[in-house]
């Protein structure tokens, strides 16, 4: 049996879009998908369409998203109906909630009424902190505690275990509903529908680029677009923080065009091509002659040349700007999470703004911890032109859209396995 996917990134700069067949067991739903890429598309986006994670132009978005789903039903010869896309913008929180109930009476069987009234009463924290405008995307439950220092894993649910108190921990992820409502519009005016399920970009690119072992030693993924910084925080395999930072490598560009007094296109290629974020690693080199790079306004006058340790500094000043920020905001509301434990072992950075050189060594100074670069590799028949941790999200999401169908396949194969049972009485 086969099932197509697809999955798009609808980023700032760029849309990239790949189609896939899923190869889905006929044995067991234990067997891991196997996805067999049939199409990969990248088209170039104009200025406005994508603002800060947001749609800002839905003409632009509509015109692209047909673009590309027409390259990709070409390539893959498929009828492509549903796609898996991505939400972040500065405005996806998700964190640790806990609600604890008393079983009445004391000591007693839990029973399903008490998990679902655990449910209802985690919601009921929550709603009181969503302003108007937003609304609960996903709640995950990660953890049953019975009568204050007993776990139960969430897959094993307490049913039938006596307890005077029972407590269930939850990362609840929230989100503004307008800037999503736009997203399944502008996908309903490409002719598409949109999954139900609709992923932070930092769950994806965890998805593509983390193996299972890192998430249980704790790691904080950090995914540096165009003009959004969105990361995850893992502990013991659990999603700890996840949040949206409407600031991404844009600014570097912006600063380098303001104090040199350049355009953003020149800006943007001085980075590229010559800037460093280990600035202090420079500076120690700086015995040895510094190269200069030219410097033109923007009507294309040679205003000077400037030393690259200079517009280094201005990079590294940046990026140490936000790698700060994101890690007071895991020691300032992750930290309080109760009794799940807390263990960072790395950072890994992916997204286009991994390709700054030098980012690791700077990552490493600001978090005291290791620090690698995020590539995708999970999908074995992918170009390896597109394993590079630009194309992050969008492999994510193709791996979790996979994923889905495997859960599917679960459901149905017990439902399968429980009518068996009982028509042939296996025990």
């Amino acid at each position: 049996m086969e099932k197509v996917i697809t999955a798009i990134d609808l980023g700032t700069t760029k849309f990239f879009g790949l189609t896939g067949v899923v190869k889905k067991s006929d044995i067991s739903p234990d067997v891991e998908p196997n996805i067999e890429i049939k199409g990969v598309e990248i088209i170039q986006t104009e200025e406005n369409w994508i603002k800060g994670g947001r749609i800002g132009n839905i003409e632009g978005v509509v015109s692209g998203l047909i673009d590309i789903l027409d390259s990709l039903r070409k390539q893959s010869r498929e009828k492509i109906e549903w796609i898996n896309v991505g939400v972040g913008g500065g405005h996806i929180k998700g964190k640790i909630y806990s609600k604890k109930i008393e079983i009445v009476p004391k000591g007693r069987q839990i029973n399903k009424g008490d998990i679902q009234i655990l449910e209802r009463e985690m919601k009921n924290i929550i709603m009181p902190e969503l302003e108007g405008n937003r609304d609960i995307i996903f709640i995950i439950p990660q953890e049953y505690i019975i009568d204050d220092n007993y776990g139960v894993p969430i897959e094993n649910l307490p049913i039938g275990m006596h307890g005077d108190t029972l407590e269930m921990r939850a990362h609840i992820l929230t989100g503004e509903i307008n800037p999503i409502k736009d997203i399944y519009k502008c996908a309903d005016m490409a002719g598409v529908n949109v999954e139900p399920n609709i992923f932070p970009y930092s769950w994806a690119v965890a998805e593509a680029v983390l193996n299972e072992e890192e998430k249980k030693m704790g790691c904080i993924l950090i995914d540096i677009g165009k003009s959004t910084t969105d990361f995850v925080f893992y502990s013991e395999g659990k999603i700890i923080l996840t949040e949206s930072l409407q600031i991404g490598s844009y600014l570097i560009d912006s600063d380098i065009s303001l104090i040199f007094h350049t355009s953003l296109d020149l800006a943007e290629e001085l980075k590229k091509k010559y800037t460093r974020c280990d600035y202090k690693d420079l500076l120690e080199a700086r015995r040895e002659e510094v190269r200069k790079v030219e410097i033109y306004n923007p009507s294309g006058k040679l205003i000077r040349k400037v030393g690259i340790d200079e517009i280094s500094n201005v990079v590294y000043l940046r990026m140490k700007e936000i790698f700060e920020l994101i890690w007071q905001l895991i020691q300032k509301k992750a930290m309080k999470t109760g009794k799940i434990p807390i263990k960072i072992s790395e950072v890994v950075i992916s997204g286009g703004g991994a390709k700054l050189e030098g980012i690791e060594k700077l990552a490493e100074e600001i978090f005291q911890l290791p620090a690698r670069i995020g590539i995708p590799q999970k999908i074995f028949n992918l170009d390896k032109n597109y394993q590079k941790p630009e194309f992050a999200a969008g492999i994510g999401l193709l791996l979790i859209a996979s994923k889905l169908v495997k859960e599917e396949d679960k459901n149905i194969f017990k439902k399968i396995k429980r009518w068996l049972s009982e028509l042939f009485q296996f025990s």
